[in-house]
């Protein structure tokens, strides 16, 4: 805990710190939200690829199934272009999971970042504390000395009262 210092007004000696990790807080939401972002694009991509290969499986097997017979070489061009298809879906897929492990990490970081600015809230918390005690044990101490001046005085006065008489 910092100390804190005499004075009319509360200042707390680290509160540039406190402005610093709340700045790094705030930079670490927005890329938080921006692995979000890229994480619902990865998935938006994922689900399109997993569309167009159903789609493409299923125009391979009405062409195999209709009354027409398509010769060997039309077959074996389908079957080339479902394995790109299939190949871009994987992709995609391990795009969407190393999205989600980004996004994840990012989610630490934000956890770190928000940890790290609660510590220093809490500190001037218990700064703020302990100057309005001291403030308040300064304010007593003046109140005695006024208290004790205004008793030494009438001390005096009665002394000198009892001199004269």
């Amino acid at each position: 805990m910092s100390t804190p210092k005499k004075g009319k007004r509360f200042v707390y000696s680290l509160e540039t710190l406190l402005n610093v990790r709340g700045i790094r807080k705030k930079q670490q939401e927005d890329k938080y939200s921006e692995s979000q972002q890229q994480l619902k694009l990865a998935k938006k991509r994922e689900k399109e690829a997993k569309q167009k290969e159903d789609q493409k499986y299923q125009e391979f097997h009405d062409m195999l199934d209709s009354d027409e017979l398509p010769d060997v070489q039309m077959i074996q061009i389908q079957q080339q272009y479902l394995e790109v298809v299939k190949e871009e879906t994987i992709k995609q897929q391990e795009a969407a999971k190393e999205a989600e492990k980004v996004k994840e990490e990012e989610r630490v970081k934000l956890a770190d970042a928000a940890k790290a600015e609660k510590i220093i809230e809490k500190d001037k918390e218990k700064t703020r504390w302990a100057w309005k005690k001291l403030m308040d044990k300064e304010e007593g101490k003046f109140l005695d000395d006024v208290a004790g001046v205004g008793f030494d005085k009438k001390r005096r006065k009665k002394m000198e009262e009892e001199g004269e008489s």
